[in-house]
């Protein structure tokens, strides 16, 4: 369960009113005490390799916490912290599994980065509690679910710059999908980490809804009268060849919300928002050019349409558990789980 990590914090910087290395073995002191009184029950041989287990796990989240949030440390007093504490510990002594180790370090860290008892909290320490029970593909699956349909990138300008992103953010986690079946699906909605749906959303009506001025087929006079209105103002530009054919100068609906407050342009907005959203490709057509511009997206759109992901949304627990499996394989993201669960997502 190595790690790499670029920050550095040194302890002099951290006032506990204590030496920061008895700060840090009374943490994993405690650590150890709340696993020993819970696990006894096992057989002398098995109690030992989990102890062993769990000392590897705790020595590994203590230095993970030191690196990233030396504050925190100061919770392992709590009742909270130690629940979390413990089942992370457990999951990982029953089996030993580095990955899965990885994930429950980011759960933890989540749990015990804020003392706010808000969604985050407690979603990411109920996910601790369901993480054990979850194999590579049910990883995969929740991860893949997060990347194509909950994931928003910021600075994309074009169609290619969109499908490298995607296709390299997804890229690591297809391979275990190979393992996956359909019932996994329902695994994942009977533990509470999915929602199944009776409509779809694919990676094109995603990308649709997250980049409409990307995907835009225009519009003319003709076929959108009310945004006839909107001509000869900056919110729009001529598209294409015709001369009766313009599209939104947006490409998120943020940007054209900017452009609106830049252009004092307010009475206009709603029409203009509401020509954005309607201008959209069809979201095949969407994926087709993202298939186009990245081949490699042809077959992990169709495997996970295969499978049912489309039909499937995460819960906040799946999206814990996603935004944790995340962390552990891309090192760079570091967009807050509460990002995800707020009413604006992260669009």
């Amino acid at each position: 369960m190595s790690r790499d990590n670029n920050v550095n914090l040194q302890a002099e910087n951290i006032n506990f009113g204590l030496d920061y290395r008895d700060v840090k073995e009374i943490s994993r002191d405690t650590a150890m005490e709340v696993f020993e009184k819970n696990f006894h029950k096992l057989s002398q041989k098995a109690y030992s390799e989990a102890r062993d287990r769990a000392e590897e796990f705790t020595s590994n989240l203590i230095e993970e916490i030191q690196q990233r949030a030396p504050h925190a440390l100061e919770r392992f007093q709590d009742p909270g912290t130690q629940a979390a504490l413990f089942s992370a510990q457990s999951g990982y002594a029953k089996t030993g599994d580095a990955d899965l180790g990885e994930v429950l370090i980011e759960l933890v860290m989540t749990r015990i980065s804020s003392n706010v008892r808000d969604t985050s909290q407690l979603a990411s320490g109920y996910a601790v509690t369901i993480a054990e029970n979850l194999s590579s593909h049910h990883f995969a699956i929740v991860s893949c679910a997060f990347a194509l349909k909950q994931l928003a990138y910021g600075g994309i300008k074009s169609a290619d710059s969109l499908a490298r992103q995607m296709l390299d953010t997804v890229a690591p986690f297809v391979r275990d999908l190979d393992s996956a079946e359909s019932v996994d699906l329902d695994y994942l909605t009977g533990l509470g980490c999915m929602i199944s749906t009776s409509s779809t959303l694919s990676p094109g009506r995603a990308s649709g809804l997250n980049y409409p001025g990307l995907f835009t087929k225009g519009f003319s006079s003709n076929e959108m009268p009310d945004a006839a209105r909107l001509v000869k103002t900056p919110l729009v530009r001529p598209f294409g060849p015709e001369s009766d054919r313009y599209k939104i100068n947006a490409i998120t609906t943020a940007e054209l919300r900017e452009l609106i407050e830049r252009t004092v342009l307010h009475d206009m907005g709603d029409l203009a928002l509401q020509t954005l959203r309607n201008s959209v490709m069809h979201e095949r057509d969407i994926e087709r050019i993202l298939c186009q511009e990245q081949e490699g997206l042809t077959a992990i759109f169709a495997r996970c349409s295969t499978l049912g992901i489309y039909s499937h949304i995460n819960t906040a627990i799946g999206t814990a558990i996603a935004h944790a499996n995340m962390r552990r394989v891309h090192q760079d993201f570091s967009l807050p789980l509460a990002s995800f669960l707020s009413e604006k997502g992260s669009r």
